[in-house]
């Protein structure tokens, strides 16, 4: 990740944030990503892979499944990332060439649309 790229990741999300690779998959450590409002949790862990993987352009999963407004549980996936349960709902569409700030904002959106 770029130094500007990290700047970003952390006045966006907060300090923390740490690039890593696991099975050649190119992943940002997120710990603390605000989720649209309405949405349960409020906040939470998260890691964004910012490569293609199985189907999908990019994944961001959390470290629980997540709540929409309107009280439904999208559909989700698990995938052991550096240790950790993880949870992603089927989003696609988010390309891994964004910049890793724009494409977690992407994904979150897509959880506000559907809330």
């Amino acid at each position: 990740m770029s130094n500007d790229d990290h700047r970003m990741m952390t006045a966006l999300f907060g300090p923390g944030v740490e690039e890593h690779t696991q099975d050649s998959l190119r992943l940002i450590v997120v710990p603390g990503v605000r989720l649209p409002p309405g949405c349960t949790p409020e906040n939470a862990f998260a890691i964004y892979v910012a490569s293609s993987a199985g189907g999908y352009e990019s994944r961001l999963y959390f470290e629980c499944p997540i709540r929409l407004k309107s009280g439904v549980e999208p559909k989700t996936t698990t995938l052991l990332i550096l240790g950790r349960t993880m949870y992603a709902a089927s989003i696609n569409g988010v390309p891994a060439s964004l910049p890793p700030h724009q494409a977690i904002l992407a994904h979150l959106a897509r959880y506000e649309q559907a809330a």
